[in-house]
């Protein structure tokens, strides 16, 4: 899960991921931005990576197109390989 609000993206997975970071609108209509994924010691990651005994922390930039909730997945490249993930929104915040 994502909230997204005023300029601040945090969120967490069901594997305990951890996310935080940045956002500005990009000009189309949809926001890029910056975040920090730390991932917990011992955990395998949906790339198919294990974390370790110190868990793992990257950072990846993020692009959310305008019409992210008509799209079926948006792809996302980190450092451990693509993956894909849906974003669809419950509410608005605030």
């Amino acid at each position: 899960m994502f909230i997204l609000s005023d300029g601040v993206l945090v969120g967490a997975d069901p594997l305990g991921v951890l996310f935080d970071g940045s956002y500005t609108p990009d000009g189309k209509g949809g926001f890029a931005g910056k975040v920090i994924v730390k991932a917990p010691p011992n955990g395998e990651l949906v790339q198919g990576v294990t974390t370790g005994p110190d868990g793992l922390t990257y950072e990846v930039g993020i692009e959310i197109p305008a019409d992210f909730e008509t799209r079926p997945f948006l792809t996302l490249s980190t450092p451990l390989g693509p993956i894909n993930f849906v974003l669809k929104r419950l509410r608005s915040v605030g």
